[in-house]
């Protein structure tokens, strides 16, 4: 079976790599301790972590729970801080590269696939999520492990797909969406179906199916003894179902180009925009150059990929119509089912087709070609179907990038010393735009200062303040600032239901209510006893008359 030890004795790249990750993810860590948390998805990961470290402050169970689970080891341990997350964040972040690493390996020399790997850890979007408590950057670790076992499970040893389904799991368990990584791991299964079917004796078969019900069983049994149902078919079944998702979201966003259009700010950017810290978002940076040949390589070879597979066939003119013909229909199917339909039957058809171009022509020495233009496609038809569109839910995509990336670099320079530099130099101007970078983020959001501020004025205003009921329009961030359950009573969404702010709050008879977004001049039956008088970031608190 795998065995690390000997793999980094005989990789002195991996042992490099993995020396300068390190030393990498200390500066995000640091740097990310001064950014803290503003995001609400991460609150709720807090307020799980600590329900499993056994402090229920509120928890929503609905979420996949890996993280939470990890991030709850230090909590048990006694350090119960936002840092204790984003080295968790940091140490999985960690083995994302160096899974990477040894996936590019596949395909590529070491030095390349050290390069590549270093110019994949310095996209903006990466250094803007990687160690923030979002659970995308985690889900892509478990997503390139739970790939990478399944090529070696084909190529070396059948016993690597334990490993693979067991990174499956945590891949879907962090973030449901990851869970699409097993297209991409069935897919790759289907193009080398017949060193599959060598490999899969009865015994062997057996074993998988036993695995993988055990831990099916272990799993619905562990929800349903705990919150009587399966959250995840629910959650699959609204994200299948996007005309559920409310415009008052966040991110509701109808535009099916917004990743496409926003796709340089995620690979370089020099700085954020005044907005980012309002929304979080870079998707408003302003990108340089260097995204741009990124995107030039990417695209130069997607071309190339798709140009052979029209031209590479020697089959007779009959049989290549009507393959020519089948490939249409499916593919206007595709677009119309991605437009009227569901984005479930697009990702199926996506699929077919793929799969039926490699059948068909006798391309068999690109195989990762065809798995990477998979991966990418996945991703961008879920994340562009569905309505809530957020920088980071766009993650995934950045392997396939850095992938083509490489391959067009390989392809077209045709020497391996002249990649390299070519690859080294393009690492060379990413650095000091990455520091740059990185710099114009490492700041205190204002908001996140305010609301901190808000809740020590509570703790010193009442000392008795865990006795009594609070809410607020940013329950989850103060559930953690508090230690204590903060009721989330949002006036925006409660008016779309037709309910009043003053009858939610009355029904849950709150002694106080934090006001951190909704901008409130008065609550009937409540009287103001803060008002930090701050002209970007009002934050007022109200006390029951």
């Amino acid at each position: 079976m795998y065995n690390i030890k000997s793999l980094f004795k005989n990789d002195g790249l991996l042992g490099l790599l993995s020396i300068i990750m390190v030393i990498y993810t200390s500066i995000l860590v640091y740097c990310q301790s001064i950014r803290g948390v503003n995001y609400w998805d991460i609150f709720i990961y807090l307020q799980n972590a600590m329900l499993f470290a056994h402090h229920n402050i509120g928890s929503q169970l609905s979420v996949p729970p890996v993280f939470s689970l990890l991030v709850s080891i230090p909590f048990q341990l006694g350090f119960i801080s936002e840092n204790s997350m984003f080295i968790v964040s940091g140490i999985l972040f960690i083995l994302l590269v160096i899974g990477l690493y040894l996936l590019l390996n596949e395909c590529f020399d070491n030095e390349i696939s050290f390069l590549a790997s270093l110019i994949f850890s310095m996209f903006s979007l990466i250094v803007t999520w990687a160690l923030t408590g979002a659970t995308d950057v985690p889900a892509l670790c478990f997503g390139v492990w739970a790939f990478y076992f399944t090529v070696k499970g084909l190529n070396e040893d059948f016993k690597y797909f334990y490993p693979a389904i067991g990174f499956f799991v945590l891949a879907f368990f962090t973030r449901f969406t990851e869970g699409f990584i097993l297209i991409v791991m069935g897919f790759y299964i289907l193009i080398n179906f017949e060193s599959f079917r060598k490999q899969l004796t009865s015994k062997r078969l057996m074993g998988i199916l036993l695995f993988c019900m055990f831990l099916g069983i272990v799993i619905c049994g562990v929800y349903l003894v705990n919150q009587g149902t399966i959250p995840f078919i629910s959650q699959f079944m609204e994200v299948s179902s996007s005309n559920q998702v409310s415009s008052i979201n966040v991110g509701y966003e109808i535009n099916p180009f917004y990743y496409f259009e926003n796709l340089p700010q995620y690979l370089t950017s020099l700085s954020v925009s005044n907005e980012y810290f309002h929304s979080l978002s870079t998707s408003y940076n302003n990108s340089t150059v260097l995204s741009y040949v990124f995107i030039a390589l990417v695209l130069v070879y997607l071309i190339k990929f798709c140009v052979n597979l029209v031209k590479y066939d020697e089959c007779s003119v009959s049989y290549k119509k009507l393959k020519q013909l089948t490939v249409i229909i499916l593919s206007v199917i595709c677009i119309i089912s991605y437009t009227h339909i569901s984005y479930i039957l697009t990702e199926l058809l996506f699929t077919m087709i793929l799969l039926s171009y490699y059948i068909w022509l006798p391309d068999k020495d690109n195989q990762f070609d065809y798995v990477m233009f998979l991966w990418l496609g996945i991703f961008i038809i879920l994340h562009s179907y569905h309505p809530v569109k957020v920088d980071r839910y766009i993650i995934p995509i950045l392997v396939p990038i850095i992938y083509f990336t490489c391959k067009s670099l390989t392809y077209f320079i045709k020497n391996k010393k002249k990649t390299i530099i070519a690859m080294t130099l393009i690492l060379i101007i990413l650095i000091p735009i990455n520091i740059s970078y990185m710099t114009s983020i490492t700041t205190e959001n204002q908001h996140t200062h305010e609301e901190k501020e808000a809740s020590q004025f509570i703790k010193k205003y009442d000392t008795h303040y865990t006795e009594y009921n609070i809410s607020s329009d940013r329950g989850v961030a103060f559930s953690w600032y508090l230690k204590k359950y903060t009721y989330t009573t949002i006036p925006r969404v409660l008016k779309a239901n037709n309910e009043s702010l003053e009858d939610k709050l009355n029904s849950i008879q709150a002694k106080y209510y934090i006001d951190s977004t909704s901008n409130t001049t008065n609550i009937t039956g409540y009287h103001k006893i803060y008002d930090n008088n701050k002209e970007n970031v009002k934050i007022k608190i109200y006390e029951r008359d």
